[in-house]
């Protein structure tokens, strides 16, 4: 994968130089990179064999939790003791900004009416400069999910609304998604080689043929986070860094010498579930258990949708198929349970037309 004009390559070991921006994060404790959990990733000096710093967790033994799991997530980067690591990826992915310290916000939102849908994201945070960052796991592709992010982003600019004279000055809002997929991109025909291994997107408001740029205060930046397949030692830049810590953290027996400097080596840490106490573990493990009774519920009610479809004769043609088997999905779960607004998240209806089901 190519290399951006704001990803150049990380500080290489010898005392290369970071640019545009990247220095701040290399900076981010450098001297704390190397420590005795760190050492204890690999066997000692005579042989012996590594401390087994693994938890058997649904079955399986790992050793880091997952990053992109909704408990392994807010654990990581929406909590005050971990915020350092949030205050990083933001760094990273706006390497024109400077920012030094964040402020979580309530991650709830009402609509303007009691009636109007309720929204929970992952992460808020406002910098000191006022400036809000809403960032969003997304595990799986879903219909509409580019208008989900849209509508995400209208409720951090209403609520800087202001009673009475107020002159609209907003401060800027930026909408973060991390994705467990790949997009799907309409490029320019012709131009598809050209960004195939593009997996950043940075999208903003802008005039369709000058290109003027209509404000500043609104943008939207997706990593592909499961499409990246660069391994340990391909790694080039520090977003290369993140995408492969975010991808393949929970997958990994020790962390890759690679990522032992800077903020990497402390995340490495902060995520072995060996050094939480046992209810901190207990939590983590519900909640792997529900992602994976949310992922065995989907594919199950998408199987027999798929089965009773061909049975009643559903699929004509591409697009009534697969209008037909969200229908089928959302009664299958709605059936077995499921609350109106997961069924609507996975399947793109409204709750409106669940209910009707």
């Amino acid at each position: 994968m190519g290399t951006r004009s704001d990803e150049k390559p990380v500080p290489a070991r010898d005392g290369g130089t970071a640019g545009n921006g990247e220095d701040r994060i290399a900076q981010m404790g450098e001297d704390a990179a190397m420590t005795d959990g760190a050492a204890q990733d690999r066997d000692g000096e005579n042989g012996e064999a590594a401390i087994d710093r693994t938890v058997v967790i649904g079955g399986k033994r790992v050793r880091y939790i997952d990053p992109l799991s909704d408990w392994g997530f807010k654990t990581l980067f929406g909590s005050e003791a971990n915020k350092e690591f949030l205050i990083a990826l933001l760094q990273t992915l706006f390497p024109r900004k400077r920012i030094t310290d964040i402020s979580y916000l309530r991650n709830e939102n009402q609509g303007l009416s009691g009636s109007d849908r309720k929204t929970v994201f992952d992460v808020v945070c406002m910098t000191r400069e006022r400036e809000r960052f809403v960032v969003e796991v997304q595990k799986k592709d879903q219909e509409h999910f580019r208008d989900r992010a849209l509508y995400y982003s209208t409720f951090p600019i209403r609520e800087q609304g202001r009673r009475g004279d107020w002159d609209y000055a907003l401060t800027p809002v930026c909408m973060v998604g991390i994705l467990n997929f790949g997009m799907e991109h309409r490029y320019p025909a012709g131009e598809e080689d050209r960004w195939r291994d593009r997996r950043v997107h940075r999208y903003e408001l802008r005039e369709c043929e000058t290109g003027e740029l209509m404000t500043e205060n609104l943008r939207f930046v997706f990593l592909e986070v499961g499409t990246f397949d660069k391994e340990a030692g391909e790694l080039e830049t520090y977003m290369d860094r993140w995408m492969y810590t975010l991808k393949n953290m929970p997958g990994l027996c020790c962390m890759p010498p690679e990522l032992e400097e800077s903020v990497f080596g402390r995340i490495f840490r902060a995520a072995e579930i060996a050094a939480y106490d046992r209810e901190r573990i207990n939590q983590y493990e519900r909640d792997m258990m529900t992602e994976n009774d949310y992922r065995n519920t989907i594919a199950f009610a998408r199987k027999k949708a798929i089965a009773e479809g061909h049975a009643e004769g559903l699929a004509e043609g591409m697009a009534e198929g697969k209008a037909a088997e969200r229908v089928l999905i959302a009664k299958a779960l709605k059936g077995q349970g499921v609350a109106i607004g997961t069924i609507a998240a996975a399947t793109g209806l409204s709750a409106q037309e669940i209910a009707g089901l």
